[in-house]
């Protein structure tokens, strides 16, 4: 129950009804003992400057921030951590004291753990492509290039898009899926998430030379994306978003909190 007492920490995206976080991180929060509340905020894209001051100003802790306003936020922010600059994407912001906002970047270093653990450190320093053009994608190319990828290359269905974020963050971008996939695949895209649950960003005829995947799409009922599924069943080392969002989560909740959530809790809260 929410009373006068209860700190507040929330979610900002548009759309925010197909969500996992607020039950995981309220599952962590109570787990934790924290008289906290992570609540879903739907914000129009127009309204995101007067959404940030906001937090402020109605006493919240902090927030994540998801599709489609990762970018955005991280040019609304007072402050950037490294690794948010590096990536120009923010999905997690921490309000402090004085009421200034710190923008931060769990994405990366989520995704970058979870290969290494599926497939081993070297995973991280073989030929990547990142699928999508979006903050996410921002946030996993520039992790991935400061693991020491070989290659970081990217795709997206928006030509342009994929262009000017390979610009942005100096690498190249690919206008059409090579016959040959590198080793290392994450899709950022929605491709077999809510909106599209029996979709693919890839064919299943180009997984033969891949050894890992992450797919960031995820299904509400924890049921495996259709590209999870394909890799799986062609023996690749695979990552799903609800993985994904307890890793990324649980970095968030320490930035709040100061303390290490219970991932076992987190997990069970989303059907892992």
């Amino acid at each position: 129950m929410i009373a006068a007492t209860t700190r507040l920490v929330g979610l900002i995206a548009d759309p925010v009804d197909h969500s996992s976080s607020p039950r995981m991180q309220n599952a962590a929060l109570a787990a934790a003992g924290l008289d906290w509340a992570y609540v879903p905020l739907r914000v129009d894209a127009e309204k995101l400057p007067e959404a940030l001051r906001g937090l402020s100003a109605l006493s919240f802790v902090g927030a994540n921030v998801t599709i489609p306003h990762k970018e955005p936020v991280a040019a609304l922010v007072d402050e950037l951590s490294d690794t948010a600059r590096a990536a120009g994407s923010v999905n997690t912001i921490v309000v402090r004291g004085d009421g200034s906002l710190r923008g931060d970047s769990t994405d990366g270093g989520a995704v970058c753990g979870a290969l290494a653990d599926v497939a081993g450190d070297g995973v991280l320093r073989e030929r990547a492509l990142v699928l999508g053009a979006g903050g996410s994608a921002r946030a996993v190319i520039a992790a991935l290039v400061a693991a020491g990828a070989a290659e970081v290359m990217v795709w997206s269905r928006r030509p342009d898009a994929a262009a000017t974020l390979a610009a942005a963050l100096g690498i190249g971008a690919v206008t059409s899926l090579p016959a040959r996939l590198p080793p290392v695949v994450v899709n950022c895209t929605p491709l077999g998430g809510p909106r599209a649950l029996n979709q693919s960003p890839l064919p299943v005829d180009l997984l033969g030379d891949v050894r890992a995947i992450c797919d960031l799409a995820y299904r509400p009922d924890g049921v495996p994306t259709t590209l999870v599924v394909a890799a799986a069943a062609r023996g690749v080392a695979t990552v799903d978003g609800l993985e994904v969002l307890v890793r990324q989560g649980a970095q968030s909740f320490e930035l709040w909190t100061g303390r290490s959530p219970d991932l076992a809790v987190m997990r069970a809260a989303v059907g892992r």
